[in-house]
């Protein structure tokens, strides 16, 4: 059966409900989930995504540029000096890093907080054996996606079952969800990437364009709706050279193009962006969803039962007061 585009965005939106339920319901925990770690701004996050997104012992300005094309290969090379500088990798040749046993550490301490973080959370109705069923599902969806990378190959989903990890070997817990679905997203990065460039669209043109999406399309992913805070997402993603300007640029090619509005310093998709963007995003999902398990109607059906729940319940987390019904 034709895994519905539902399923997928329900399983994100679940993931992204999990970390911010755990971020309100303990926010002291959220606070200190860096503490110690001695790294700050751009080098920190860098350190986060580079080594829970490729391979720890093999850390290339290239490789991570090919996962932000929007960045450029010196920014990001500029920033894995400052990791060497801070003790936490090392060049190891000719353009190429790798994380120091400090480094490994502090990307686990940060993944092994958010996972407790996460474990501390009350699922409300869903059981134990929902929970496990639910990662047994996040499972298949990884082997099948491990197992058929694609007519134009997987990369970023390469680098990323290559990255540290937590150890998910134990029983079941929901934090296992946040992390195969980072390992799902990166699968559908290697898409985006892929419908990007067949369209021949600017990469931060793509991401702004995105951003935007979000708003219209997934408001739980939505965290960028004015052009500082277009510069913050993106820089949180990847070393940007004049940020700002590249942004600015970014807005002016899809307002020229009549894609894009603002509203003050609100900007929107307008109905000719928004189209463009959901033909685009749907060429992206389906062709992900072309890789995942051959599911029967029964399967699917209860995989978004209970992910379904999952998220009403995180939003009860979140939002109590509402009675979790409002994102």
């Amino acid at each position: 059966m034709t895994i519905p585009r539902e399923t997928w965005t329900e399983l994100q939106r679940a993931e992204t409900l999990l970390f911010r339920a755990a971020a309100v319901r303990q926010p002291r925990a959220f606070r200190a989930l860096f503490d110690g770690f001695e790294v700050d701004g751009a080098a920190r996050n860098l350190l986060i995504r580079a080594g829970s997104g490729f391979p720890a012992n093999a850390l290339r300005p290239e490789d991570y540029f090919g996962r932000y094309p929007f960045s450029s290969v010196g920014a990001i090379r500029a920033v894995f000096e400052e990791l060497v500088e801070s003790g936490v990798a090392a060049e190891v040749a000719d353009d190429a890093f790798a994380l120091t046993e400090r480094g490994v550490r502090l990307v686990e301490t940060w993944m092994n907080r958010v996972a407790a973080m996460m474990t501390d959370l009350a699922p409300g109705d869903v059981s134990p054996s929902e929970a496990e069923a639910l990662i047994a599902f996040d499972r298949q969806i990884v082997e099948s996606l491990r197992a058929g990378e694609g007519a134009h190959g997987s990369p970023v989903l390469s680098s990323r079952l290559q990255g540290v990890r937590p150890d998910d070997s134990a029983p079941a817990a929901l934090w296992h969800h946040w992390q195969h679905v980072w390992t799902i997203l990166a699968a559908s990065e290697d898409e985006e990437e892929h419908v990007r460039r067949r369209r021949g669209i600017d990469p931060m043109v793509w991401f702004v364009r995105r951003q935007l999406w979000f708003v219209h399309r997934r408001p739980w992913r939505a965290r960028a709706r004015t052009p500082k805070e277009l510069v913050a997402r993106a820089t949180g993603y990847a070393p940007l050279d004049n940020a700002e300007e590249a942004c600015a640029a970014a807005l002016r090619r899809l307002t020229e193009r009549g894609g894009v509005e603002a509203s003050g310093a609100v900007l929107r998709l307008t109905a000719r962006g928004l189209a463009a963007c959901d033909a685009d995003e749907l060429e992206v999902d389906r062709n992900l969803l072309a890789r995942w398990p051959s599911w029967d109607e029964r399967e699917i059906e209860r995989l978004r039962g209970i992910v379904g729940r999952l998220s009403r319940r995180l939003l009860e987390l979140i939002q109590p007061e509402r009675g979790g019904t409002d994102e």
